[in-house]
């Protein structure tokens, strides 16, 4: 499997070509991987993860980082936020508030997710499910919008997923996802779910990569 590293070289080249557009910042401070493992705030509960081994190799070289592009289909963007911005954007998009439900008496909880980056309209995040690390303490990640119709939301008692078709990841790890979108923002002919990047309704388990 690609690694980060690698990753990151294709989408540079790629820059340097004028097939994207990216905008990086400087690597992140031990502190700032601090900020993001302690500062998320739910609006219940807690959120308790550690940043795993693939995030923290592309942290070593970027804090934040967008890329985007346009084709004659339409255009697209990613950017992996920086440690200022995931407090906000899990608040914002990925956390459900206290005692939601679908009226059947159960209460549903997103506190198992964590979002890293989103698209360009700032709608879809990537999260990672930090209750499901794998050997090597990666996490699966999974592409979250607040507006699908089957959501990933659990329920508060037992955990179960709502919706049991959704559990499936689309991703196994940051360094799977960061190696599908560097090959999907540089390849000659981008895949099908280019241009609705951002749509509530991909799943990319189901879409071609």
């Amino acid at each position: 499997m690609i690694d980060v590293h690698d990753s990151l070289a294709i989408l540079r080249r790629a820059a340097g070509d004028g097939t994207v557009t990216i905008s990086a910042s400087e690597p992140a401070s031990a502190e700032a991987v601090a900020n993001r493992e302690a500062g998320l705030e739910p609006h219940f509960g807690s959120v308790s993860w550690t940043a795993p081994p693939s995030y923290r190799a592309f942290l070593a070289e970027h804090n934040a980082f967008s890329c985007g592009r346009e084709t004659d289909g339409g255009s697209a963007e990613f950017t992996v936020v920086d440690d200022k911005a995931i407090a906000e954007l899990n608040a914002d998009l990925v956390h459900l508030p206290e005692h939601v439900g679908r009226g059947d008496g159960r209460w549903l909880s997103t506190n198992h997710l964590v979002g890293f980056a989103v698209d360009g309209g700032d709608e879809a995040v990537w999260c990672f499910d930090v209750t499901q690390p794998d050997a090597d303490g990666e996490y699966p990640v999974y592409y979250h919008h607040q507006d699908a119709q089957e959501g990933l939301a659990r329920y508060v008692d037992g955990g179960d997923w709502e919706f049991a078709d959704e559990a499936r990841p689309d991703y196994s790890s940051f360094a799977a996802w960061l190696g599908a979108m560097s090959a999907a923002f540089t390849a000659r002919r981008p895949p099908s779910w280019f241009q609705d990047l951002g749509a509530p309704f991909l799943r990319f388990h189901n879409a071609a990569r």
